[in-house]
């Protein structure tokens, strides 16, 4: 009974996390410190990660494995001396786990966006490919 409620809180716990990533990381300050500390191409190599993490489909096959093990849990209720309805409140973790899973690449292009929109914001065109010479990071300020 315990470590069922823990297990449910720490997946609520999960799903709260993903939720207020996707809407409020980076904040503007956040994003201007990271940019001072570590750069422009840092930074914007970064955004670019996040793109690339929200289109995956990686998430969405994951979510796919977990329900499946689900469903095999709770078909084998009668072998766990259970009732179907007490595997379905102990597999309910999962499920929310699974939500997360789910939910985790829209979070992660809204960051990307909200990114780029900083960005205009700076004056810059996101689309634009930096170039390679000159540094701008920290790395220029350590000569």
């Amino acid at each position: 009974m315990t470590t069922g409620i823990v297990a449910a809180a720490v997946a609520i716990l999960t799903w709260v996390f993903v939720e207020a990533l996707g809407h409020y990381y980076p904040s503007p300050a956040t994003w201007r410190k990271l940019r001072r500390v570590r750069g422009r191409r840092h930074v914007r190599r970064m955004r670019e990660r996040f793109a690339e993490a929200g289109e995956r489909r990686s998430g969405r096959k994951l979510a796919l494995v977990l329900i499946a093990l689900v469903a095999i849990w709770v078909g084998a209720s009668g072998w766990l001396d259970k009732k179907w309805y007490e595997v379905v409140a102990d597999a309910a973790p999962s499920l929310v786990v699974l939500l997360s899973l789910l939910r985790l690449p829209a979070s992660l292009r809204a960051i990307a966006a909200r990114m780029i929109e900083y960005e205009r914001a700076a004056g810059e065109d996101p689309d634009e490919p930096l170039s390679e010479e000159g540094g701008d990071g920290p790395e220029v300020l350590a000569l």
